[in-house]
Formats: C-alpha cells, structure tokens, sequence
C-alpha cells in the first residue's frame, strides 16, 4: 500500500486462544510485499457479533527464499538446486545482535516457541555465519564492512526447540526475530518456496556475483527453497555466506 490506498488481505485464519486467564483472538496471513509498515485492521460484518473487532499491527522485510536458492553467476543460491539465485548456508546458536528488524515469515502468528501438547520438547541447532567473507574482503562492499562479526559468526550454534511441522524457513525467521537479527527474504509463486536475500544486513552480491547465503541440513545442502525443508529431531541446520557458489562453504553441486 505505497499509495496509501488499502489493500484486502484474504486467506486470514482467525482463531482463539486462553492468556493469562482471558481469551486472545489471533490472527494469521501471508505478508507479500516488504520495506514498510503494515497494519491489518479487522472489523465485524453486518451480521457479526459487535464483540469481534480488533487492530493490530506487524512490521519488517517480508521474509522469503526464492526457489532453491542457488543460482550461477548473477544468480542466488539457498539449498543446493539450480533453479535460480544465490544462496546461502545456514549456522545455529546463541545469537549476536546485529541491527536492522528482523524479517517478517509470510505467516504472522505461526513462529511461536514451543513444542505443541506432547510431553517432551522438539529440539534442533542453527547457527548462522560469513566467515567466507572473512577471506574476501576485498570483494566486500565497502558499505558492509562493519556487518561482519569478528569471528564470522552472527549467530553461535544453539540447541532451540521447534514445533513439529516448522520449516527450516520458520525457524531462521523466529530466531532472528526473537533476538534481533535482521532477515530479508522473498516469496517466489513460481517455485512456492522464500527466498533469503539477506541476514545481519550482508546481502547476495555483496560480496562477488557468486555471493550470497545457503543452507546445509545434517552437512547436505538441499536442492529445494528452505521453506520446504521440515524439521526432524536433532538436525543441525546451519545457514552460511558463500562467495564462491557453495564450494568455499563445502557444496559441490556445481562441481558433478
């Protein structure tokens, strides 16, 4: 709504749920535009109950991976599939603050911790880093330099728990948002998968045309959009900057 005209939001699932002893409405959609503020403001029908209005209100980049996020040059790769685009490989952990608002996951509402109403907790680890970049500073943007932690790590492995049915897209979405990580990604309709463009304000081509962010589940680069990829038990997802097309970050799809 860059005009300031409002746009009608569809597909939004309302449900109920109990809050510290009274009863909260909530409220998911899909976000499919990014760089602004977005409020959803909800009314009741002529026919509906005068009890069900509500306002609320979400912002940040609409996260995303395109596809299987990998591309040659001039494209972008994530997962390990040349559908198009550069990609990136993911890390675990307990996070680094870095600026920049975190990216929205298309679904508000559905990033929740938690493990669902069994008895014991879903656990996985991600951790996020560019240390390829570290080797490649003078192909970095000048603009990005104070983007790049020290060691490489923007966020250190962690053991987090998930909610059964979470995609490795959730989880990266949730724990940049909970600890203030900036995430930016898009939705491509084409493949039905997100694409992310960019984490901790270090963006595909910033660092060389065969740059940009991947991600390895169990040490495996997965040729599909990461918005695809369900979480099981115990896996170890790492998301990581490549600037060579996944080869300096241990993919060699390129290379069969």
């Amino acid at each position: 709504m860059a005009d300031g005209s409002p746009e009608k939001v569809t597909d939004v699932t309302v449900g109920e749920t109990e809050k510290d002893g009274g009863k909260v409405t909530t409220l998911e959609f899909q976000v499919r535009k990014t760089g602004d503020v977005f409020y959803l403001v909800g009314g009741k029908s002529a026919a509906a109950d005068s009890s069900s209005s509500s306002v609320s209100s979400s912002s940040g980049s609409a996260g995303s991976e395109k596809g299987s996020q990998r591309t040659a040059a001039g494209g972008s790769t994530q997962g390990s599939a040349a559908q198009g685009g550069t990609g990136t490989a993911g890390n675990t952990g307990a996070a680094k603050n870095t600026e920049g608002s975190g990216g929205t996951d298309g679904t508000d509402g559905t990033g929740g911790s938690g493990s669902g109403n069994s008895g014991s907790a879903h656990t996985c680890t991600i951790s996020i880093d560019c240390m390829t970049i570290l080797n490649n500073m003078d192909n970095l943007k000048s603009t990005k330099t104070s983007f790049v932690p020290a060691d490489g790590y923007i966020l250190y492995a962690s053991t987090v728990e998930y909610t059964p049915g979470e995609t490795v897209y959730d989880l990266l979405y949730r724990i940049c948002r909970d600890t203030g990580i900036q995430m930016e990604a898009d939705y491509t309709p084409v493949y039905s998968s997100y694409y992310v463009r960019g984490i901790n304000q270090l963006y595909e081509f910033d660092c060389g045309e065969l740059s940009g962010w991947m991600y390895s589940v169990n040490g495996w680069f997965p040729n599909y959009g990461c918005s695809k990829y369900t979480i099981s038990d115990g896996d170890v997802i790492q998301w990581r900057y490549t600037c060579d097309l996944g080869r300096d970050v241990g993919d060699q799809y390129y290379d069969n």
